[in-house]
């Protein structure tokens, strides 16, 4: 009884660290630096899966990869929002460089959980992946 309360009480005060956190990012007013900061908590939501992953508990883990998503969007609905060209904007190749190292992370994490669990790492890694590909494909295409 005593150990579940506990833990509901780490539970609600990861969740509550990691809203904190993503507000923090939401909060800078530089769009550039938001899109790459977003892109470090990405990075780190996929550490914090990977350590609750380890630790077993699932639940945790596809919560840290949801969050993992969420910064990844954020980072490319910041560098949309930026006023620069992205063939002009730096910005934009740190992000896409962030990105395709988490992508690469995340396909050798997936390949080491459980068969039945791939399905949903696999959902994320495919957004991702689509993700960096708007990037890159934003800053390789000449604009008219």
């Amino acid at each position: 009884m005593m150990t579940s309360v506990a833990s509901a009480i780490l539970l609600l005060l990861a969740a509550a660290t990691a809203a904190t956190q993503i507000d923090a990012v939401k909060s800078e007013r530089d769009l550039d630096k938001r899109a790459e900061m977003a892109a470090d908590l990405a990075d780190r939501d996929f550490d914090a899966a990977r350590q609750a992953w380890q630790a077993g508990d699932w639940t945790k883990t596809l919560s840290e990869l949801n969050e993992m998503k969420e910064s990844a969007e954020l980072a490319d609905t910041s560098l949309e929002q930026t006023t620069k060209q992205p063939r002009n904007n730096r910005h934009y190749k740190t992000v896409e460089m962030k990105l395709s190292n988490l992508i690469r992370r995340v396909d050798d994490f997936r390949q080491g959980v459980d068969y039945e669990q791939r399905d949903a790492v696999n959902r994320i890694e495919t957004r991702l992946q689509e993700l960096h590909d708007k990037i890159l494909d934003a800053v390789m295409t000449r604009r008219r």
